[in-house]
């Protein structure tokens, strides 16, 4: 018998052998070894992986109920008053809120309770008008709209001291210069209270995709801020 039989007989025997061995390691664990394979389908990996993600940086349903539809939020503050809007005024005169550097531009919409938010930029309904004396304040939701949508607050939280925000009708144009940048907790109802200068609250949730707390972006009329 030459070398070269003896070899490939030598082959095949060791190879026969471990494959007894093998057989008999996994075949009792058969099962358990094809979950195990079957639980790493792509599919469901993935789908496994986003859940566990949405799941840890979004709020449980309680603070869901709380903080985004709770009574003591800063959207929800007006449940006890007897809100009227006779007249749309500002969307008569086809209101906007422009930040250009930060890709924010859309319509500002008036409405008397926080599902106005769902179309637009809300203006809160017992602050002042844009250019009057007092707190105007603007709220607007963070992920409804995604860029490269422009109505949405979703690059807000990139807002810089200084920053121009532009708010535009018909009759005229205001120009807010940004002095204050700030987090506060959702039912903090002192960022919409009215004040004695010219001033442009914008609000909306964070961190993106919660509803943790609110940033509130506080400026002033530009021609005014300096003096007030």
């Amino acid at each position: 018998m030459n070398k070269s039989i003896k070899i490939t007989i030598t082959f095949f025997l060791i190879l026969s052998l471990l494959s007894c061995i093998l057989f008999l390691l996994i075949y009792p664990n058969y099962n358990n070894i094809l979950l195990t394979i079957n639980s790493y389908n792509i599919y469901n990996l993935s789908k496994e992986t986003s859940i566990k993600i949405l799941t840890q940086i979004s709020p449980t349903t309680d603070n869901y109920e709380e903080k985004v539809l709770g009574y003591t939020s800063i959207e929800e503050s007006l449940k006890d008053q007897q809100i009227v809007l006779d007249r749309k005024i500002l969307e008569e005169l086809n209101t906007i809120i422009r930040i250009n550097e930060l890709n924010i531009e859309g319509p500002i919409l008036q409405g008397e309770s926080s599902l106005t938010m769902d179309q637009g930029f809300w203006h809160f309904p017992i602050s002042k008008f844009p250019g009057e004396k007092g707190n105007v304040v603007i709220i607007g939701h963070r992920f409804m709209n995604m860029p490269p949508a422009k109505d949405t607050f979703f690059n807000l939280d990139q807002t810089k001291i200084g920053e121009r925000i532009v708010v535009a009708h018909h009759e005229g144009e205001f120009t807010y210069i940004v002095v204050d940048i700030k987090e506060v907790e959702p039912n903090d109802i002192t960022v919409v209270q009215d004040s004695d200068d010219y001033r442009l609250t914008l609000i909306t949730c964070t961190p993106l995709w919660t509803s943790e707390k609110r940033l509130v972006i506080v400026a002033k009329l530009d021609k005014l801020y300096k003096k007030v």
